[in-house]
């Protein structure tokens, strides 16, 4: 039942690419929420707009879990360096799925002291900020990314005392241009 949510997601998400000249590019990416490590496809509909969907591999307790993560990245301006092109500033939004149901939940799992007392730990989402270089004579791309979690931004603003890895997360990505 997970794969064919997966599979109907991904139809979804990319349907309008049949109407729109479009970008395709392979994604790999080290951290940064999206697992230890994530492999997907990126679709750029405009030279401002791209949507990533990967799938993501991390561990606990030295069993290897899956998440699906979504993305949407801005990137207002493109900079000519010699034979690449510089991304200075993209900015976005993330969401992300773990597929492991024994230790997150997407509905609480108690009533205590009332149903829905527990956010969810399967879905999250938040915000990206990042940098990237192009090399269009090898059609590569390589960015990097900070990400802050909802739950981070929530505690940015409560909390005086907090560890900030719970919530801030950097990455790198590699992406190869069709």
């Amino acid at each position: 039942m997970v794969h064919a949510k997966t599979v109907i997601l991904f139809l979804a998400f990319f349907q309008f690419s049949i109407w729109a000249q479009a970008e395709w590019r392979l994604n790999f990416e080290r951290a940064g929420f999206f697992g230890s490590y994530s492999g997907g496809v990126t679709y750029q509909w405009a030279e401002r707009h791209a949507a990533d969907l990967s799938l993501g591999f991390y561990s606990n307790d030295n069993v290897q879990y899956n998440q699906v993560n979504i993305s949407y990245r801005y990137s207002r301006w493109s900079v000519p360096w010699g034979p690449r092109n510089w991304i200075p500033v993209q900015v976005g939004i993330f969401t992300l799925r773990t597929l492991d149901k024994n230790n997150y939940f997407v509905r609480s799992p108690s009533e205590y002291p009332s149903e829905g007392y527990y956010d969810p730990t399967a879905f999250r989402w938040g915000f990206l900020y990042g940098t990237a270089i192009e090399f269009p004579a090898y059609k590569v791309s390589v960015a990097y990314y900070v990400k802050i979690l909802d739950n981070g931004v929530v505690a940015l603003y409560n909390n005086s005392n907090m560890d900030l890895q719970y919530y801030i997360s950097s990455g790198i990505g590699f992406q190869y241009i069709f």
